[in-house]
Protein backbone atom coordinates (compact mmCIF):
# COMPACT_ATOMS: atom_id res chain seq x y z
CA UNK A 1 0.00 0.00 0.00
CA UNK A 2 1.68 3.53 -0.93
CA UNK A 3 1.31 6.18 1.31
CA UNK A 4 -0.88 8.35 -0.59
CA UNK A 5 -3.23 5.45 0.05
CA UNK A 6 -3.55 6.31 3.69
CA UNK A 7 -5.89 8.71 4.38
CA UNK A 8 -8.26 6.52 1.88
CA UNK A 9 -7.81 3.44 3.73
CA UNK A 10 -8.39 5.40 7.16
CA UNK A 11 -12.28 6.57 5.21
CA UNK A 12 -12.90 3.38 4.33
CA UNK A 13 -12.25 1.98 8.02
CA UNK A 14 -13.95 4.32 9.51
CA UNK A 15 -16.66 3.22 6.66
CA UNK A 16 -16.55 0.25 7.67
CA UNK A 17 -16.51 0.60 11.34
CA UNK A 18 -20.00 3.18 11.02
CA UNK A 19 -21.27 -0.09 8.87
CA UNK A 20 -20.89 -1.99 11.81
CA UNK A 21 -22.13 0.26 14.50
CA UNK A 22 -25.02 0.90 12.12
CA UNK A 23 -25.97 -2.85 10.80
CA UNK A 24 -25.07 -4.52 14.35
CA UNK A 25 -24.87 -2.82 17.15
CA UNK A 26 -27.71 -0.28 16.75
CA UNK A 27 -30.09 -2.58 14.03
CA UNK A 28 -29.95 -5.57 16.33
CA UNK A 29 -30.15 -3.64 19.68
CA UNK A 30 -27.63 -5.10 20.97
CA UNK A 31 -26.42 -2.65 23.43
CA UNK A 32 -29.49 -1.16 25.78
CA UNK A 33 -26.90 2.30 26.26
CA UNK A 34 -25.13 2.19 22.76
CA UNK A 35 -28.31 4.21 20.71
CA UNK A 36 -27.57 7.29 23.02
CA UNK A 37 -24.07 7.55 22.91
CA UNK A 38 -23.96 7.03 18.90
CA UNK A 39 -27.02 9.61 17.96
CA UNK A 40 -25.99 12.10 20.88
CA UNK A 41 -22.28 12.43 19.56
CA UNK A 42 -20.72 10.55 22.04
CA UNK A 43 -18.53 8.31 20.58
CA UNK A 44 -15.24 8.73 19.30
CA UNK A 45 -13.67 7.03 16.27
CA UNK A 46 -10.00 6.57 15.38
CA UNK A 47 -8.12 4.68 13.00
CA UNK A 48 -4.36 3.49 14.00
CA UNK A 49 -2.74 2.58 10.73
CA UNK A 50 0.30 0.66 12.01
CA UNK A 51 0.42 -2.15 11.32
CA UNK A 52 2.66 -3.40 13.88
CA UNK A 53 1.37 -1.46 16.79
CA UNK A 54 2.20 -1.55 20.41
CA UNK A 55 0.37 -0.78 23.42
CA UNK A 56 1.72 2.05 24.13
CA UNK A 57 0.59 3.73 20.80
CA UNK A 58 -3.13 3.01 22.10
CA UNK A 59 -2.36 5.31 24.97
CA UNK A 60 -3.19 8.71 23.01
CA UNK A 61 -6.01 7.57 22.22
CA UNK A 62 -7.34 6.80 25.46
CA UNK A 63 -5.93 9.70 26.62
CA UNK A 64 -8.02 11.66 24.05
CA UNK A 65 -10.86 10.31 25.55
CA UNK A 66 -10.22 10.79 28.75
CA UNK A 67 -9.52 14.45 28.24
CA UNK A 68 -13.18 14.97 26.30
CA UNK A 69 -15.96 14.42 29.06
CA UNK A 70 -18.31 13.98 26.55
CA UNK A 71 -16.97 10.69 24.83
CA UNK A 72 -18.71 7.95 26.78
CA UNK A 73 -17.39 5.26 24.16
CA UNK A 74 -14.36 4.69 21.82
CA UNK A 75 -13.34 2.51 19.00
CA UNK A 76 -10.33 2.63 17.77
CA UNK A 77 -9.44 0.88 14.53
CA UNK A 78 -6.71 -1.12 13.39
CA UNK A 79 -7.18 -1.86 9.10
CA UNK A 80 -3.31 -2.69 8.92
CA UNK A 81 -2.77 -5.29 11.65
CA UNK A 82 -3.10 -8.90 10.84
CA UNK A 83 -3.11 -10.51 13.96
CA UNK A 84 -5.52 -13.97 15.29
CA UNK A 85 -8.17 -13.38 17.21
CA UNK A 86 -6.31 -14.66 20.47
CA UNK A 87 -3.49 -12.40 19.77
CA UNK A 88 -5.62 -9.14 19.60
CA UNK A 89 -7.08 -10.47 22.95
CA UNK A 90 -3.46 -10.26 24.54
CA UNK A 91 -2.69 -6.76 22.74
CA UNK A 92 -6.03 -5.39 24.65
CA UNK A 93 -4.89 -6.86 28.03
CA UNK A 94 -1.54 -5.30 27.40
CA UNK A 95 -2.99 -1.74 26.51
CA UNK A 96 -4.68 -2.45 29.85
CA UNK A 97 -1.17 -3.21 31.80
CA UNK A 98 0.43 0.09 30.13
CA UNK A 99 -2.54 2.19 31.17
CA UNK A 100 -2.21 1.39 34.70
CA UNK A 101 1.49 1.19 34.81
CA UNK A 102 0.96 5.18 34.04
CA UNK A 103 -0.55 5.72 37.41
CA UNK A 104 1.84 6.58 40.31
CA UNK A 105 0.54 4.57 42.87
CA UNK A 106 0.69 1.67 40.15
CA UNK A 107 2.75 -0.10 42.28
CA UNK A 108 0.19 -0.60 45.38
CA UNK A 109 -3.21 0.38 44.47
CA UNK A 110 -5.45 -2.32 42.19
CA UNK A 111 -6.66 -0.93 38.25
CA UNK A 112 -9.09 1.71 38.61
CA UNK A 113 -9.08 2.70 34.70
CA UNK A 114 -10.87 5.38 33.10
CA UNK A 115 -12.55 3.43 30.25
CA UNK A 116 -12.66 -0.22 30.25
CA UNK A 117 -11.68 -1.98 27.01
CA UNK A 118 -12.78 -4.92 24.99
CA UNK A 119 -11.50 -6.55 22.21
CA UNK A 120 -13.66 -6.99 18.49
CA UNK A 121 -12.08 -8.84 16.22
CA UNK A 122 -13.28 -10.07 12.34
CA UNK A 123 -12.23 -13.69 12.96
CA UNK A 124 -13.82 -14.29 16.37
CA UNK A 125 -16.13 -17.70 16.51
CA UNK A 126 -18.33 -17.65 13.94
CA UNK A 127 -20.76 -19.94 15.53
CA UNK A 128 -22.23 -19.65 19.51
CA UNK A 129 -24.81 -21.99 21.61
CA UNK A 130 -25.05 -20.20 25.09
CA UNK A 131 -24.96 -16.90 25.86
CA UNK A 132 -21.36 -15.60 26.49
CA UNK A 133 -20.35 -17.29 23.18
CA UNK A 134 -22.34 -14.75 21.80
CA UNK A 135 -20.65 -11.81 22.74
CA UNK A 136 -17.89 -13.12 20.81
CA UNK A 137 -19.93 -14.01 17.59
CA UNK A 138 -21.57 -10.38 17.47
CA UNK A 139 -17.78 -9.15 18.22
CA UNK A 140 -17.20 -9.52 14.90
CA UNK A 141 -15.47 -5.86 13.41
CA UNK A 142 -14.07 -5.99 9.94
CA UNK A 143 -11.12 -4.80 11.72
CA UNK A 144 -9.59 -5.79 14.74
CA UNK A 145 -11.22 -2.81 17.14
CA UNK A 146 -10.42 -1.96 20.70
CA UNK A 147 -13.80 -0.51 21.91
CA UNK A 148 -13.00 1.91 25.32
CA UNK A 149 -16.51 2.45 27.51
CA UNK A 150 -15.96 5.30 29.89
CA UNK A 151 -15.85 3.57 33.55
CA UNK A 152 -18.21 5.85 34.82
CA UNK A 153 -20.82 5.77 32.33
CA UNK A 154 -21.09 2.30 32.63
CA UNK A 155 -21.72 2.58 35.69
CA UNK A 156 -24.36 4.78 35.38
CA UNK A 157 -26.32 2.23 32.69
CA UNK A 158 -25.63 -1.01 34.46
CA UNK A 159 -25.25 -0.80 38.23
CA UNK A 160 -22.55 -1.98 40.18
CA UNK A 161 -22.99 -5.69 40.06
CA UNK A 162 -22.24 -8.11 37.43
CA UNK A 163 -26.02 -9.00 36.99
CA UNK A 164 -27.23 -6.47 34.35
CA UNK A 165 -24.30 -7.09 32.29
CA UNK A 166 -25.30 -10.56 31.87
CA UNK A 167 -28.69 -9.86 32.17
CA UNK A 168 -27.87 -7.79 28.59
CA UNK A 169 -26.25 -11.03 26.85
CA UNK A 170 -28.68 -13.17 28.08
CA UNK A 171 -31.21 -10.57 26.24
CA UNK A 172 -29.39 -10.37 23.33
CA UNK A 173 -28.75 -14.52 22.70
CA UNK A 174 -32.86 -14.12 22.78
CA UNK A 175 -33.07 -11.55 20.55
CA UNK A 176 -30.51 -12.89 17.97
CA UNK A 177 -32.22 -16.09 18.45
CA UNK A 178 -35.75 -15.20 17.85
CA UNK A 179 -34.72 -12.96 14.74
CA UNK A 180 -31.84 -15.86 13.44
CA UNK A 181 -28.59 -16.25 13.93
CA UNK A 182 -27.80 -16.79 10.52
CA UNK A 183 -29.43 -13.39 9.17
CA UNK A 184 -26.62 -11.51 11.47
CA UNK A 185 -24.42 -13.88 9.95
CA UNK A 186 -25.00 -12.81 6.41
CA UNK A 187 -24.84 -8.89 8.04
CA UNK A 188 -21.37 -9.90 9.28
CA UNK A 189 -20.18 -11.75 5.97
CA UNK A 190 -20.93 -8.73 3.74
CA UNK A 191 -19.26 -6.52 6.41
CA UNK A 192 -16.26 -8.77 5.86
CA UNK A 193 -16.33 -8.75 2.09
CA UNK A 194 -16.95 -4.76 1.88
CA UNK A 195 -13.69 -4.67 3.78
CA UNK A 196 -11.92 -6.81 1.54
CA UNK A 197 -12.86 -5.49 -1.44
CA UNK A 198 -12.93 -2.22 -0.66
CA UNK A 199 -9.56 -2.70 0.76
CA UNK A 200 -8.13 -4.51 -2.19
CA UNK A 201 -8.63 -1.32 -4.03
CA UNK A 202 -6.58 0.68 -1.78
CA UNK A 203 -3.48 -2.32 -2.64
CA UNK A 204 -4.14 -4.15 0.75
CA UNK A 205 -4.87 -8.13 0.87
CA UNK A 206 -7.06 -9.51 3.25
CA UNK A 207 -6.06 -10.58 7.00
Amino acid sequence: MSALAGPALEAEALRLNTRYVNEVVLAWDLCPWAEKAFTSGQVRQRVLLADSPSPEDALPFLDECDAAPDVAIGLLIFPRLVTRASAFDAFAERVRRADHARRSDAATSPPAPSFLIAAFHPDAPVTFATPPQLVSFVRRTPDPTLQLVRASVLRRATGEGPRVSDDVTRRNFETVSARGAAALDAVLRDLRRDREESYARLGLGAP
